[in-house]
C-alpha cells in the first residue's frame, strides 16, 4: 500500500518518499542543518536545497573563503544563524529576533500611573 501526502503549496497528491513537489518545485520538508553535517551544517543544507553534492558546496565555499579573503565566513555564519538545526525546529538567530519583535511591540500606555522609587 502507497502511502500518499499532499503538498502545502498546491495540494497535489504525494508520494511520502518525495523531497519536492513535481506540480510547483516547492519542498515537501523545509530547509534545515540536519543529518550530514560536518561542522555546522549549512553546507548539507544548501546541498540538499539545491540537489547537488555535499563535497561540491564545501570545495565552493572553501574557494570562496581564500577568494574573498575571509569574506565567505560571514556568510557561512549567517546562514547558520538563519537556517534551523531541525525541519520544524527554529534557526539559532530565531529566539533573540523573537524577543526584540515582542519588546518592540509593546503597547505603551502613558496614561497609567507612573510609581518611581526614590532613595
Amino acid at each position: 500500500m502507497d502511502v500518499t501526502t499532499s503538498c502545502r503549496s498546491c495540494s497535489k497528491p504525494l508520494s511520502a518518499e518525495a523531497t519536492r513537489c513535481p506540480h510547483c518545485r516547492k519542498r515537501t520538508v523545509p530547509m534545515h542543518r540536519g543529518e550530514g553535517r560536518a561542522l555546522l551544517g549549512v553546507c548539507s543544507a544548501l546541498a540538499r536545497e539545491l540537489d547537488v553534492d555535499v563535497a561540491l558546496v564545501r570545495v565552493a565555499f572553501v574557494v570562496m573563503l581564500f577568494a574573498s579573503g575571509g569574506g565567505s565566513l560571514l556568510l557561512y555564519l549567517l546562514l547558520w544563524a538563519f537556517i534551523p538545526a531541525t525541519p520544524w525546529g527554529k534557526a539559532p538567530l530565531q529566539g533573540p529576533l523573537d524577543w526584540v519583535a515582542r519588546v518592540g511591540n509593546t503597547p505603551v500606555d502613558d496614561d497609567a500611573p507612573r510609581w518611581e522609587r526614590r532613595v
